[in-house]
């Protein structure tokens, strides 16, 4: 091979890796190779943790240390798990210091190394990998994974206290996607530079959230609006209504914290509402889309989606036709608009609606009527063996329920 050509490659390389990763590739190398013999004797995985986006921060890392706590119990071989973090900045500090108590990391660049190494040998199984999608029931199951030290407790303590919340009083976390957050979050690192907006189908206004955070106030909950960066903030004059995004007081911390504890949480579906999920919280997700979303649909969660209509008509979509027109599992704006599929969100009313029936399941006074019920098992039934959303009948287990003021509501979306 020519010098120059040589030397070529050599830049290629060290341009892809950068210095550090260079200097660290032969002990990469020579460490895959002990794991892989390793490997022949018990298990050995490493494991990507994706943590600049704190809804993969969570679930998947989450998901992955469950698996390979299930995997002990199912195996008498001894095992070897660790773990590595695949950007140099975690979305959440604190969170990240919860998980380095539990896991087994590596430094970064090596761990990437390692696992990039592992992922290119046939045949081997080192390189794990990570989903959001609970198939086999974990959060169900078990308990939370990470805890919280006991002055840990005592600092979100006094924080609520400061607010003239007790140790007994009720509050709920309020997660509203508006777009925001992703397209600024580059400016401090926690995303790379790409174009989110093939996002915005997500998104929702603040202002129509403010019938239902009131109503739940008169219901005697605190309610938290979260957020690191929000667009708008949320305008209330009622004391029990606290706008944490955007009026001073968040902390990384305490995105956790209240996350953890909160009575039940209510989100449109993004990244910060893992962090209940993980700690186990009752959540409904209220403006929802795409419909079928398997990481949502796996949890035992609380549904109430964006109305979907047919642009041309104005007519509400059913269930059959959004399957038919292929954006039933669909996460690109352009696709329900060349579908011809025009997105609604819900009304403050609907909203209001939609919170106050999950506050009456959560305290256990909420009635379903025998034709919700009916509705209930029947929509179950189709989203379990629907040949478009499913590989085989229940391959991704339905654990979620659609609101039944929903169902009562748009009660042709069965049809």
């Amino acid at each position: 091979m020519p010098i120059a050509e040589f030397s070529m490659q050599k830049l290629r390389v060290l341009r892809i890796l950068g210095l550090k990763r260079v200097v660290l590739l032969p002990v990469a190398t020579i460490s895959v190779f002990l794991l892989f013999l390793l490997s022949k004797l018990m298990i050995v995985n490493v494991h990507y943790i994706y943590n600049s986006r704190i809804g993969h921060f969570a679930t998947n890392t989450e998901l992955s240390y469950l698996s390979t706590q299930t995997s002990n119990t199912s195996h008498r071989f001894k095992q070897l798990h660790l773990f590595f973090f695949e950007s140099k900045k975690s979305a959440n500090s604190f969170i990240e210091t919860l998980w380095r108590r539990k896991l087994t990391v590596l430094p970064q660049d090596l761990g990437w190394l390692i696992y990039d190494l592992a992922k290119r040998l046939p045949m081997s199984k080192i390189a794990a990998q990570s989903t959001p999608v609970d198939v086999g029931g974990l959060l169900v199951a078990t308990k939370p994974t990470l805890t919280f030290k006991s002055s840990e407790l005592a600092e979100g303590q006094i924080f609520l206290r400061k607010l003239g919340l007790s140790p007994n009083d009720r509050f709920i976390c309020l997660n509203v996607r508006d777009g925001v957050f992703l397209r600024e979050s580059e400016a401090i690192g926690w995303t790379k530079n790409r174009d989110w907006s093939y996002h915005d189908y997500r998104d929702s206004d603040i202002s129509t959230y403010v019938k239902a955070a009131e109503a739940l106030a008169e219901m005697g909950y605190t309610v938290f609006r979260m957020g690191a960066i929000v667009k708008e903030p949320l305008i209330s004059k009622h004391s029990r209504i606290i706008d944490y995004a955007t009026n001073g007081m968040r902390t990384e911390f305490l995105d956790i914290f209240l996350g953890a504890h909160c009575t039940f949480c209510i989100s449109t579906g993004s990244g910060w509402d893992s962090i209940p999920t993980i700690f186990r919280r009752p959540i409904m997700f209220v403006n929802h889309l795409p419909t079928f979303e398997t990481s949502s649909i796996t949890l035992p969660i609380i549904i109430y989606p964006k109305i979907l209509s047919n642009i041309q008509t104005k007519n509400n979509l059913s269930l059959e036709e959004i399957s038919l027109r292929n954006v039933v599992t669909s996460h690109f704006s352009y696709e329900f608009a060349d579908a011809g599929a025009q997105i609604r969100d819900l009304s403050s009313e609907e909203l209001v609606e939609a919170v106050t029936e999950m506050a009456q399941r959560v305290e256990g006074t909420f009635v379903e009527t025998p034709e919700q019920k009916e509705m209930q098992a029947k929509l179950k039934h189709i989203l379990s063996t629907h040949p478009k959303l499913q590989p085989t009948p229940n391959y991704y287990p339905i654990r979620a329920e659609f609101a039944s003021c929903f169902l009562s509501r748009y009660p042709n979306f069965l049809d």
